[in-house]
């Protein structure tokens, strides 16, 4: 059954939707299961994370404790170093002993230097601390902002303050050691307390040629310490830096055990009077050294002194030294009491808390994964770790662990935060770019198959088209003169044409027929031959100017059919005679005379020419007087089957593969065609060929 055409142009889409449909579905495919390895390999180093953190809390946790106790031990002994070196401090102590403690710990505090050298133990050791069950502050013995006046004076009655008032400005006389009998009898008539008593005794004591000897006690009507009073006037006494063998005693039990609002001034006025003796001087550094020391701890025990709720728990507190944890202890003292319960305080400076967190982290670095950023906080305050980069407020959280240091009781928090998206996701993020490469390479070979698929088939059907005109062109030119040819000849074998004249001009146009057969034919020989890459060339010196004298003497007979002038115009001098294929490079100019005579109208002119020769590039060339051709066709007039307009519209003979071939000959003696044309202007080709050494 014959098969209608019903003249659609066929379409490329089921051809192409087979070559793209299966690369996208992979395409989607690939980058949807990309997607979710990346959220799976996210979730994993997440749950490593969180893994890591409780092993990396623990591991520091054992390193942390034994630093904070190297630590503890080290502020103690420092400390009682300190005061055992006080004179009259180390009665009853082994000299031997003491002396390789002083050792043993020098030792230990170098190790300590070497650990940790920017944190000086001298510049971090303090005081403990020490709380009884009620919240009394033990040691170091508080001393009160300002003095208060004492119960005895409080609870005298008008006329015992009257009596007082009038004893005190008789014993304050100058040059009365002791207060009048007159003045003292009226006051004991008051019956005074014992307290008023003594406090009255001091008084006179101070004003004494004695008042150096023995212990004052007692406070004054204002609250002021007898001691410190006694002290005072020691060191206003001072002359030459001889100091009494006793006062150096003396200003430490006032620094110790009877601190007061006068301690600091007490030793600032002893810097006035420096001793002279260096053991004195000794004395009086380490006097001001422990006062510096216990007042440093005062400082950070003051929110335990106002509020004594908190001895429940460890504690960040402040002072002039800077932020330091209070962390607490129970014990029991018994050299207070039969099971009286204390809460000792030790104090850890936030440098050494940080320090020592540090190096715990930085000896488990192994444990700790690079994407990720340490935070540490203990008792509810983030540490800022030496060396490593604390996380910031938009830093996603992966994990956290607490623990609790079994010897010291310090409990500090250990978070894992995202530091690097990147990093974290670096492996993954490889894989995904070289399978995302290899998807991009599949899309892009894909669509390069798709274009080239597409360009094939519309170029096939063009070519299908071509060809068609082609077998059309190829019939129309052999029926033609076939047709005529046997006209002519049944003609002349039935004596139709009697006269001879007649009869010889049907033989001419037997043979011109015949001749235009035949240059078909070769056209069409030599286009198979060169599609089938089997056209050879016989290169050897040829003479270009005969060759295209000849050619044009053989064109001669269809241009005057056509009513054309044809017209050799030779070059300059000697025709060139380069090695080429003479048939071949003749048969070139029979093409390009024949398109300029089939488009040249009655009457114009076509010119043949040559220009150049060695050592310049040769040019042969064949102008006409047609209608031109456009400048967008200039390339595709050589492309095989190629005729301008549609078949049925063309008035010239001819099957489009006549410049194809010429192109073909012409780039084969490493030339080239050139086209010179406009509508409405005529059209020039050039065949232009190398120069190359004429033949001797």
């Amino acid at each position: 059954m014959d098969r209608t055409d019903t003249g659609r142009r066929p379409s490329f889409f089921w051809q192409g939707l087979m070559i793209l449909l299966p690369v996208t579905v992979l395409a989607v495919v690939g980058l949807y299961s990309l997607r979710q390895d990346e959220q799976a390999a996210e979730q994993a180093a997440r749950k490593r994370a969180a893994e890591n953190v409780v092993s990396l809390a623990r591991a520091m946790n054992f390193i942390a404790d034994d630093q904070f106790t190297k630590f503890f031990f080290l502020q103690y002994d420092s400390m009682y170093e300190l005061r055992m070196t006080m004179p009259g401090y180390r009665m009853g102590t082994n000299d031997a002993s003491f002396t390789n403690f002083q050792q043993e710990l020098k030792a230990r505090i170098v190790q300590w230097q070497k650990a940790y050298p920017g944190l000086p133990l001298d510049s971090l050791a303090a005081a403990t601390g020490m709380f009884t069950d009620q919240g009394s502050q033990l040691s170091p013995t508080d001393s009160s902002e300002a003095p208060n006046p004492p119960n005895w004076f409080l609870e005298f009655s008008p006329i015992q303050r009257h009596a007082w008032q009038a004893l005190r400005e008789s014993q304050s006389k100058e040059g009365v050691p002791d207060a009048p009998a007159g003045a003292w009898q009226d006051f004991l008539a008051t019956d005074p307390s014992e307290e008023s008593k003594l406090a009255s005794s001091n008084y006179g004591r101070l004003n004494s040629p004695q008042a150096d000897q023995g212990p004052y006690r007692g406070f004054t009507e204002s609250g002021v310490a007898f001691s410190d009073l006694a002290c005072f006037q020691a060191l206003d006494r001072l002359t030459n830096g001889l100091w009494p063998i006793d006062l150096p005693g003396k200003l430490m039990v006032q620094v110790i055990y009877s601190p007061s609002f006068q301690t600091s001034a007490l030793l600032e006025k002893a810097n006035e009077h420096p001793p002279s003796d260096p053991i004195v001087q000794e004395n009086l550094r380490l006097s001001r050294k422990i006062w510096d020391l216990d007042s440093i701890a005062r400082e950070r025990l003051l929110p335990f002194r106002r509020h004594p709720e908190l001895l429940a728990s460890n504690l960040w507190t402040g002072s002039s030294a800077g932020e330091a944890l209070a962390r607490r202890t129970d014990s029991t003292n018994s050299g207070i009491g039969p099971d009286f319960h204390v809460t000792d305080i030790w104090f850890v400076p936030l440098p050494v808390m940080e320090a020592i967190f540090a190096r715990a982290l930085a000896e488990n670095k192994f444990l700790l994964p690079e994407y990720v950023t340490p935070a540490i906080s203990v008792e509810g305050k983030q540490l800022a770790l030496p060396g490593f980069v604390g996380p910031s407020g938009e830093n996603l959280r992966l994990g956290e662990a607490a623990q609790k240091c079994e010897n010291c009781k310090i409990t500090f928090t250990l978070a894992f935060y995202l530091g690097s998206r990147e990093k974290m996701l670096a492996g993954e993020q490889r894989r995904a770019r070289l399978f995302g490469a290899l998807i991009g390479a599949a899309v892009l070979a894909a669509l390069a198959g798709f274009f080239t698929a597409r360009r094939g088939f519309y170029e096939q059907h063009r070519l299908s088209e071509m060809k068609s005109n082609f077998v059309s062109s190829v019939s129309h030119e052999l029926r033609a003169p076939i047709a005529s040819m046997r006209l002519l000849a049944e003609s002349l074998e039935r004596g139709k044409i009697p006269e001879a004249s007649k009869q010889q001009e049907y033989y001419r146009f037997l043979v011109q027929e015949s001749r235009r057969l035949t240059s078909l034919i070769e056209n069409v020989l030599d286009f198979s031959r060169i599609e089938q890459g089997r056209k050879e060339y016989q290169m050897e010196p040829s003479d270009l100017d005969a060759i295209a004298e000849q050619t044009v003497k053989l064109m001669h007979p269809a241009a005057t059919q056509k009513q054309v002038e044809l017209v050799w115009h030779p070059g300059p001098g000697p025709g060139p005679t380069p090695c080429c294929d003479g048939l071949a490079i003749q048969q070139a100019l029979i093409n390009l005379i024949d398109n300029a005579i089939k488009h040249s109208p009655a009457g114009a002119t076509v010119t043949v020419g040559r220009e150049g020769g060695p050592p310049v590039a040769i040019q042969l060339w064949v102008e006409d007087q047609g209608p031109g051709i456009p400048p967008k066709e200039h390339v595709k007039i050589f492309e095989r089957f190629y005729r301008r307009g549609s078949e049925l519209r063309r008035e010239t003979q001819g099957v489009g593969i006549g410049l194809t071939i010429v192109k073909h000959i012409v780039e084969a003696h490493g030339g080239r065609v050139l086209v010179r044309s406009a509508v409405g202007q005529g059209s020039r080709f050039t065949i232009e060929l190398p120069a190359t050494p004429e033949h001797p």
